[in-house]
């Protein structure tokens, strides 16, 4: 699925977390709301004030929470950490991402070993209401989506309060300066 451009690899994410079952192997605090299908793995602990809406896959060691917000169909790797006031709506997480803490997520492909630093936001929608279009494969592509967030690649580490505009590229090992607007140039 990684050769697949992110907007295509969100949509297979959608058709295989279609099937999921719900499964526990981890904690989920009695003050956590689960509302839709969560898959939880081995070792991994959602906290107090978290809620899940939608298609949830979260993999083994993770901790989510406390009061984070996950919706629409989500899969989080091993290893993760999505903290306090975290929201993720309809996106790929790799292993190893940490987002600890104050950030938004839409719509995004986030690969292994990424750190976010706390506050940003990777918007998924244009001001204009206009398809979003995306630089992949040495060319912009119209992608057919008017939600899509960015790519991120492995080994990237996201200054605080970095705003991420949609449709744009982070090749692997990208570090971002605090409190800049990521526009891909």
């Amino acid at each position: 699925m990684k050769s697949l451009p992110p907007w295509q690899r969100l949509q297979e994410n959608s058709r295989q977390l279609a099937e999921i079952k719900p499964e526990c192997k981890g904690e989920v605090h009695p003050l956590a709301v689960v509302n839709g299908v969560l898959s939880l793995g081995e070792g991994s602990v959602v906290k107090a004030g978290t809620v899940i809406e939608g298609r949830v896959r979260i993999g083994r060691n993770c901790t989510i929470g406390p009061n984070a917000y996950l919706r629409g169909d989500v899969t989080v790797g091993d290893g993760c950490v999505l903290g306090n006031a975290v929201e993720v709506k309809s996106s790929v997480l790799g292993n190893g991402v940490f987002v600890s803490h104050l950030s938004y997520i839409g719509d995004s492909v986030i690969e292994d070993d990424v750190n976010v630093g706390g506050g940003c936001i990777f918007s998924n929608f244009r001001h204009d209401a206009g398809e979003i279009r995306m630089p992949w494969d040495g060319k912009l592509q119209a992608t057919g989506c008017c939600k899509l967030g960015c790519y991120v690649g492995e080994h990237s580490r996201i200054g605080c309060k970095c705003v991420i505009l949609p449709g744009r590229v982070l090749p692997a090992g990208t570090r971002t300066y605090p409190g800049t607007v990521y526009d891909g140039s």
